[in-house]
């Protein structure tokens, strides 16, 4: 990757943010209150999801300063040699996950756009499903033609604006609530003598509070899917990590209590968007602005998941588990153009099937069983001595006592939810399986049908013609190719 192309600490920082704190603080608050039961332990919940966020950005960061390839759990699966089970991880995520949370954001774009126009416009129901779809994909379609080009000169540049104006919006609804909190005297939610009142007690519920938090902090590990293309990854990533966190925890605990200064315990637990509703009993007439701000803020997320689902592809195709075509880059900006453009075009394929959120529950099972298989494999390199037994200079070490206790968690908060929700721990699981026959089918046998080649060629002609790219050559898997070349002209020989 050129320097100048590379991502700088700001731009870190903002895509660190710009993918965390989303649409989940507008959703999310009303889960984890009827999860937990009480203000109190809501508040609580927020404060733990951080924490948990923390460990699991620290392990990562050890991770992307020790291997220093882009493709996050891809990646550091395969440095551990569990090439299947990366590879079963990266079919899910590229195929179903990463699209279904780009479509996801895409289509919550349209939506609030459109609700944003009821007041202005009348819009036939049978239409409004397709008018939110084509809202969101009249976005989705610039910023994936965006991040074609420089991602330093070009697409972080839009992800700093993005991240900026998201924290504006954020602090208007923070200003305004803590206005109501200090001057108004609007203090009922926050006695000490009922603010833990009806909170749980059942484990379940609580796993399933910290379930929502942890989605709502989903985003700490982005840059690790992207590493090669960030500026000295051994001072950038902690200090994204550490400020992207800290910035998105004081965000979402500064926006829950300006809500439960406005809003009573029932109106925010039945709420679905809990914004609208504080907009309504506080902003007057510019609560009509408030779906158009929300549809800002999800920009950056949109742009952020374009960047860390395309770069994961981009890591697969390179490592010939996925197409040739995906691993090819742009020579003058580093984009992986093709990856980026395939991406888009399955979450499009993705927006319409019915019922994305379903899907999404079993993927994030999915998502929580591969970071768990990473810890294990981190774990497993640490005492096996494939990773340094000593810090460096250029390698930001954590105690070993870190990633065993982000697999305690991880480990947890896969097996309690199972016990809830048995039918998410099968689809999770079936679609892991999935994955992992889609390999042993096409990748690991060491020749496959002659006309799957072809494809494979012809694909990788048509990108190179349409989007200007070239394939990515990774080193280290060209010699791996040569030694299985080798075992095979070997055991032929040995035939004849």
């Amino acid at each position: 990757m050129k320097p100048e192309n590379s991502v700088d600490v700001w731009a870190a920082i903002a895509y660190t943010v710009g993918d965390i704190v989303g649409s989940g603080i507008f959703v999310s608050p009303s889960v984890i209150l009827s999860h937990s039961g009480s203000v109190g332990l809501s508040l609580i919940i927020w404060s733990v999801s951080a924490v948990i966020a923390s460990f699991g950005a620290l392990c990562y960061i050890e991770l992307g300063t020790t291997i220093r390839k882009s493709g996050c759990d891809f990646a550091y699966l395969s440095y551990a040699g569990w090439h299947p089970v990366a590879a079963a991880f990266l079919f899910v995520s590229c195929v179903l996950t990463y699209p279904s949370i780009l479509a996801i954001q895409t289509v919550t774009f349209g939506e609030y756009i459109v609700n944003g126009f009821h007041r202005f416009l009348d819009v036939d129901p049978d239409w409004e499903p397709a008018l939110k779809k084509l809202i969101g994909f009249s976005v989705l379609l610039p910023l994936m033609a965006l991040n074609f080009f420089s991602l330093r000169k070009v697409a972080a540049k839009f992800q700093i604006a993005a991240t900026v104006a998201k924290l504006l919006v954020i602090c208007i609804i923070v200003v305004t609530g803590f206005y109501h909190l200090i001057f108004k005297g609007q203090t009922e939610n926050f006695d000490s003598k009922t603010v833990f009142d009806g909170s749980t007690s059942n484990t379940g519920d609580m796993v399933l509070a910290l379930y929502a938090g942890l989605f709502a902090y989903n985003g700490w590990d982005i840059l690790n899917f992207g590493t090669e293309e960030i500026e000295n990854p051994r001072r950038t990533l902690p200090l994204a990590a550490f400020f992207g966190i800290l910035i998105s925890a004081i965000t979402y605990l500064s926006m829950n209590v300006a809500y439960f200064s406005v809003l009573t315990v029932d109106e925010f637990r039945h709420s679905d968007t809990v914004a609208v509703k504080f907009a309504e009993k506080t902003l007057g007439d510019f609560q009509y602005v408030v779906p158009f701000l929300i549809g800002v803020m999800l920009l950056g997320n949109l742009n952020s998941t374009i960047f860390g689902s395309s770069r994961y592809l981009f890591a697969g195709g390179v490592a010939a588990v996925m197409p040739k075509a995906v691993g090819c880059v742009h020579e003058e900006s580093g984009s992986p153009r093709a990856a980026i453009l395939v991406e888009v075009i399955i979450c499009v394929g993705v927006s319409f099937i019915g019922d994305l959120d379903s899907l999404i529950s079993y993927m994030t099972f999915a998502m929580w069983m591969q970071r768990t298989m990473t810890q294990i494999a981190f774990i497993y390199m640490r005492f096996s001595g494939r990773l340094p037994r000593k810090p460096t200079s250029n390698i930001f070490r954590v105690p070993i006592l870190v990633p065993i206790i982000f697999l305690i968690l991880c480990v947890a908060l896969l097996v309690i939810p199972v016990v809830q929700h048995f039918k998410v721990g099968i689809y999770g699981v079936g679609l892991a399986i999935i994955g992992l026959l889609t390999y042993m089918v096409f990748i690991y046998p060491k020749e496959i049908p002659e006309f799957l080649h072809k494809i494979n060629d012809a694909t990788l002609k048509f990108f190179q013609i349409l989007l200007n790219v070239q394939p990515e050559h990774d080193v280290e898997i060209e010699e791996e190719k040569e030694r299985r070349k080798s075992t095979i002209y070997s055991e032929r020989s040995t035939k004849l």
